[in-house]
């Protein structure tokens, strides 16, 4: 059975985390293999090394494989591929690995998630920044879709048109609606949230939806515009 981590894993965690979203990449050995490592937990099951400082990692790069050599992943790279790669290989990642007797050792599922709660916070930023959301309406208004994870209906909000009519493809919508800001705040998504909608929105790019509740979403955009 997996151990429950305790604090100091957590935070090693959960630095990674929010380092890795700031910075936009994470960072492995350029010797795949020695980034590699066996469970301490689990009897035929690995770890996958990752760092978010370059400082950490080139030392651990020099110690594991005897140069300093790194390679850097992207963000989206990292959440969209490497991580659902490691999930099917039943592997763990680990989180800033400092060769401690106990290390992290991370459901990459698990930390996929937390790098996209991370990340929502500069999407809606970006958004705010813009001026403007996307979403797919029809004759009556926004169309919704079947929530993946909440049950229910809700509604996906996008950056960009061209996500908006990736999805409309999808939904048999009408067409593709460029919402203001101050409009999505003030009608948009009180409308949702009296409905009982889910905001579904993609924080990694390609890295798939995170459903967020609409009144979490109004809080969250109406505190970065009063900045």
């Amino acid at each position: 059975m997996l151990q429950l981590p305790r604090i100091p894993e957590l935070a090693q965690r959960d630095r990674f985390v929010r380092r890795a979203v700031k910075e936009g990449r994470v960072l492995t050995l350029g010797d795949e293999e020695c980034a590699c490592v066996p469970s301490q937990q689990f009897v035929g099951r690995t770890v996958q090394l990752f760092w978010s400082s370059p400082v950490e990692a080139k030392r651990w790069a020099q110690a594991l494989s005897g140069d300093d050599e790194l390679q850097e992943i992207g963000l989206s790279t990292f959440a969209s591929d490497i991580l659902p790669g490691l999930a099917s290989a039943k592997g763990f990642a680990g989180t800033d690995w400092v060769s401690d007797p106990i290390e992290p050792e991370v459901d990459p599922r698990d930390l996929l998630l937390r790098l996209k709660h991370e990340a929502v916070g500069g999407l809606l930023k970006a958004l705010s920044d813009r001026g403007e959301v996307y979403f797919v309406a029809g004759d009556d208004g926004p169309r919704t879709a079947p929530s993946a994870r909440q049950g229910g209906e809700m509604l996906a909000v996008f950056a960009s048109r061209q996500g908006a009519e990736k999805h409309m493809k999808q939904i048999e919508g009408r067409s593709v609606m460029a919402d203001p800001v101050a409009d999505f705040i003030g009608s948009t998504l009180p409308w949702a949230s009296q409905r009982g909608l889910v905001i579904s929105l993609e924080p990694i790019a390609g890295a798939g939806a995170l459903e967020l509740k609409a009144d979490d979403v109004v809080r969250r955009l109406a505190a970065d515009q009063a900045r």
